[in-house]
């Protein structure tokens, strides 16, 4: 299960990593960052997952660590509150595709998240929901 909300932060992380911080009403500082996932058919309910992170200009994507990963961003489009994009990868030989938004709002971000993780995995459809709230600088 791990692996899987490992998968979630890599494909956010790859999604964002990309769009001009600068263009997007957002505000840096330390944040409280929730995502919550839901995979229909599994036995038991995953847990909401919090993180505290510095999120800056530089870095205003969660957990965007991007090392050796196989992902390839396409269709995304960006207002400057919004950034929605489709996204394709390969993990473990496993090819999965996602779609998603993020909406920012200065202090402030929350986003959607589906993702079909492919024919090994029978095809299952993780929708992970994201929130952010700006606490204070960073230290």
């Amino acid at each position: 299960m791990k692996s899987k909300i490992n998968i979630l932060f890599i494909i956010l992380s790859m999604t964002l990593i990309f769009m001009p911080a600068w263009a997007l009403d957002f505000e840096p500082g330390q944040y409280e960052i929730t995502s919550k996932i839901d995979m229909p058919g599994m036995p038991a309910t995953i847990p909401p997952q919090t993180i505290i992170q510095c999120m800056t200009d530089q870095d205003p994507v969660p957990n965007s660590n991007l090392e050796n990963q196989d992902c390839k961003i396409t269709n995304m489009k960006q207002t400057k509150t919004t950034v929605s994009w489709e996204l394709e990868c390969v993990q473990q030989g496993q090819k999965m595709t996602s779609t998603g938004q993020m909406t920012y709002k200065g202090d402030a971000f929350e986003g959607t998240i589906q993702t079909n993780l492919g024919p090994n995995a029978g095809n299952m459809v993780m929708t992970t929901v994201i929130t952010g709230k700006r606490l204070s600088n960073c230290e």
